[in-house]
């Protein structure tokens, strides 16, 4: 809501008319209401100012009116011009750029308090860590260190640093940067120092090398320096956000709440990305689903899609926290049988989808189930008709599947209100003193196994906030059986065991494993997957 004084207002209004933006007529006498009328509907001026704003290739202002909540066939005329302006273009300068569209403002890009997944996908693009891991091998294989290697009795780690590796500033990494970045984490948010709670001391024996010296062996060690969130930073330079300083393939040229820029970082120390700069604009949903990455051609060519399963998987989880009937086992038995995935796809005219019983898709089996059991667990419970808080991200097809929830929870004598919050909020945690159940989401990285290890760990995350403490604590012992495995049967197994006990108590609700389809232009080339499900930015090109 707006305020201004009368004088003012008519001011405006007197303004506008004579813009012959409408016609203003002053009611006159007590009672009578004053009265506007637009010479053109709405529909027609977002679309006559969308076609001006392109005409001049106005994209921060094309982008603003995109992001407002309008119908999606009101610019479906200018579908293709939006395209041929927001896709690839070679600038006057040869520089390739490729735009693109996000739903969402970027929230954060402190590798210590990311929970987004495009957020940290972003960060992988800025920062590079000590070793990366390979999920064709399975493996750790060196980055920022060209070699390591550990003593007989797995305490000690020595890196050995590539020569020249230089940071967006122009400073050489060294290996007082990588003891900076660890103690950085250590001190930091519960969320992700338990990373490096293991290290006893960090030594560097000169500029390209350092010694780790653990508290107790640890064969899962390397795939910790591994994380995106141990990127390394400048020893010398405080962190912020808006002036992002890693080693990454790309620099952060430009962030506003509306729109990010990453430029090629040209001396990047493995090969330079292909693409000169890739811009983020935030639309609305509806938008950023009509238009992907795409490339201005005037020749009308059919686009390509690809499609993916996402390693992650969406659930719905019980909030502890609460003191009512969720915390009642047999009431989530009842909404167990409730929330029928093979009902729900169908209802909802999924053409495909993939069942979820796990974090993996990998370990993901049918689970049955079974309607005729819904009313005598709720006969057991200690449910009375009370009004239950079921929150889902402001996401169409979130909405969608919290709203078929209510729907067939109200014919059993349920009673749910769904309300939806937004990715600020879930990390703010402001809903997690009303929200009973929680429609969500968990997206993996390309290492499954330390991001189930993060999943639970990571206090931003929903099962360390909506877990009872009595299953957290039994939890929290099985992954020290996780990390300590020195195979991958082994880590499997235990994550197994864990799966299997969310499952008999209830303490989420899997539902399925995301297929990620995106469309492209048949010109964009080498368009592969990377980490949290997005595209592996590197590597595209468009050949000229």
């Amino acid at each position: 809501m707006w305020y201004t004084s009368i004088k003012n207002a008519k001011r405006i209004l007197n303004s506008l008319e004579e813009k012959k933006w409408l016609t203003y007529i002053p009611g006159k006498g007590r009672g009578n209401v004053s009265k506007i009328t637009f010479p053109i509907s709405f529909q027609t001026e977002v679309e006559s100012y969308v076609k001006k704003c392109l005409q001049n290739e106005q994209l921060d202002l094309t982008a603003h009116i995109l992001r407002l909540p309008i119908p999606q066939s009101w610019i479906a005329k200018s579908s293709k011009d939006i395209r041929r302006l927001f896709g690839y273009q070679e600038d006057t300068a040869s520089s390739d750029i490729l735009r693109s569209f996000i739903s969402r403002p970027v929230t954060t890009l402190h590798p210590l308090k990311v929970a987004i997944a495009f957020e940290a996908h972003v960060i992988e693009q800025l920062g590079d860590s000590l070793v990366k891991y390979d999920p064709l091998t399975d493996t750790v294989v060196p980055h920022l260190a060209h070699h390591y290697e550990t003593n007989d009795s797995g305490h000690k780690w020595i890196f050995y640093l590539r020569k020249g590796i230089q940071f967006h500033h122009g400073d050489e990494l060294t290996s007082t940067d990588v003891e900076a970045t660890i103690q950085r984490v250590k001190e930091g948010p519960a969320s992700f120092s338990w990373l490096t709670r293991g290290i006893q001391q960090v030594q560097c024996n000169n500029r390209y090398q350092l010694t780790i010296t653990l508290k107790q062996p640890n064969p899962f060690f390397l795939r910790y320096m591994a994380s995106p969130n141990l990127c390394i930073l400048p020893a010398g330079v405080p962190f912020h956000e808006e002036d992002w300083i890693g080693t990454g393939p790309f620099y952060l040229k430009e962030r506003k709440k509306h729109k990010i820029v990453l430029a090629a970082f040209d001396r990047y120390f493995k090969e330079r990305p292909l693409l000169d700069e890739i811009h983020f604009y935030v639309v609305s949903q509806e938008i950023a689903d009509l238009v992907n990455y795409t490339v201005d051609d005037d020749v009308s060519t059919p686009p390509l899609q690809k499609q993916e399963i996402e390693s992650g998987f969406r659930y719905l989880i019980f909030n502890h926290n609460k003191r009512n009937v969720v915390r009642d086992s047999h009431f989530r038995e009842a909404i167990y049988h409730l929330l029928d995935m093979e009902m729900m796809a169908s209802d909802l005219n999924w053409e495909k989808w993939i069942e979820a019983s796990s974090f993996h898709y990998s370990r993901s089996t049918h689970h049955a189930k079974e309607a005729n059991k819904i009313k005598p667990s709720l006969r057991q419970s200690s449910y009375s008709g009370e009004t239950l808080q079921l929150y889902h991200l402001d996401f169409t097809s979130a909405k969608q599947e919290a709203d078929w929830l209510v729907e067939r929870a109200q014919t059993y004598g349920i009673d749910l209100k769904p309300t939806a919050f937004t990715l600020d909020e879930f990390v703010e945690r402001s809903m997690d003193g009303e929200a009973d159940l929680i429609f969500m989401g968990e997206v993996s990285s390309l290492d499954p196994h330390l991001s189930f290890l993060d999943a639970f760990y990571n206090e931003t995350l929903l099962f360390r906030r909506m877990f009872p403490d009595h299953a957290l604590h039994w939890i929290d012992q099985q992954l020290e059986l996780v990390k300590a495995s020195p195979t991958t049967e082994g880590r499997i197994a235990f994550m197994k065991g864990i799966e299997e006990k969310i499952r008999s108590d209830n303490l989420l609700l899997f539902q399925h494993h995301p297929l990620k389809t995106r469309t492209f232009h048949p010109l964009i080339k080498d368009v592969e997957f990377q980490s949290f499900g997005h595209l592996d930015l590197k590597k595209l090109w468009i050949p000229h």
